[in-house]
């Protein structure tokens, strides 16, 4: 596995539980704005795709010629798992024990691994490489998704600064 995501996998967990730390019971069930993610939704969404996507289609590429895999439609899984409802600070115990898990899993692959492949509905043929540093990629995206969350709750108390975020 590529250092950089090595780390990124790695590192995502303690980013998460101290970035999220911090927001109290209601702002972690608030949404920033109506089409937004509260965290709350964030850290429900990581621990599905923790236990239910990322490191099974790796495992089916591995154990399988050329699976099929259909997209994952994350919008519809917030109601059918019923994100809203699950307790925020349990989900993140849970996510980063399973997170844990899938990195020593990851870390038994061979090089032959890497390269086993996949059909995604959408994206065509898939490695188990371009899986990775796409779990990585998607670990990015909602690590900065609860920086905004966290931004979103300061940015009331800048007063007259909030001028200088019109945008915010």
């Amino acid at each position: 596995m590529p250092a950089d995501v090595l780390e990124i996998l790695t590192s995502t967990p303690d980013k998460i539980r101290r970035e999220s730390g911090g927001l109290t019971a209601r702002q972690m069930k608030e949404r920033p704005a109506p089409a937004k993610w509260s965290a709350q939704l964030v850290l429900a969404h990581l621990l599905d795709v923790e236990e239910n996507c990322w490191r099974l289609r790796a495992q089916t590429m591995v154990g399988q010629d050329n699976p099929f895999f259909a997209a994952f439609d994350q919008e519809a899984r917030v109601a059918e798992m019923r994100y809203e409802r699950q307790d925020a600070r349990r989900t993140l115990a849970r996510f980063i024990e399973r997170r844990r898990a899938n990195l020593k899993w990851l870390r038994k692959l061979r090089p032959a691994d890497w390269k086993r492949t996949g059909r995604h509905h959408e994206a065509g043929t898939i490695t188990v490489e371009n899986l990775v540093n796409e779990w990585a990629v998607h670990d990015l995206g909602h690590l900065r998704q609860i920086l905004e969350i966290k931004r979103h709750f300061l940015l009331p108390r800048l007063g007259n600064l909030r001028m200088y975020y019109p945008s915010s």
